[in-house]
């Protein structure tokens, strides 16, 4: 099945980033993703839901908004790759999407990460 959106070639580095820090902030000898695409209504208009779920450290609750935020050096460190989670948010507010972080076992961070990106269907 074919989804569409209105975005262009930078969209392909934000999914690239999210890829990229779910390898990075893994500790495990065997890294998971997994990648959902569904679509979800809000506030009466279509989107485009991506999920990429992870098994790596996950993202404790005070940090689950700090990430996207400008200035911020990613989850542990000044490792600092790729575009960074401000940049890849700005990116999708230009697409009239958005990005967050819900932990992937709901109550757990430790157990992985979902990062979701909605995007508008067309």
């Amino acid at each position: 099945m074919e989804h569409f959106t209105d975005a262009n070639e930078l969209l392909q580095d934000v999914f690239e980033n999210v890829l990229i820090n779910a390898i990075k902030y893994n500790e495990n000898s065997l890294i998971q993703i997994t990648i959902k695409i569904s679509r979800q209504k809000v506030e009466g208009n279509q989107f485009l839901k991506l999920e990429f779920i992870d098994n790596g450290i996950g993202v404790v609750d005070n940090r689950k908004e700090v990430i996207f935020m400008s200035g911020n050096r990613e989850l542990k460190g000044s490792k600092g790759m790729g575009l960074g989670l401000s940049l890849v948010s700005k990116i999708l507010q230009i697409f009239k999407g958005k990005i967050w972080v819900e932990d992937k076992i709901k109550g757990d961070y430790s157990k992985g990460s979902n990062f979701i990106i909605i995007l508008p269907e067309i």
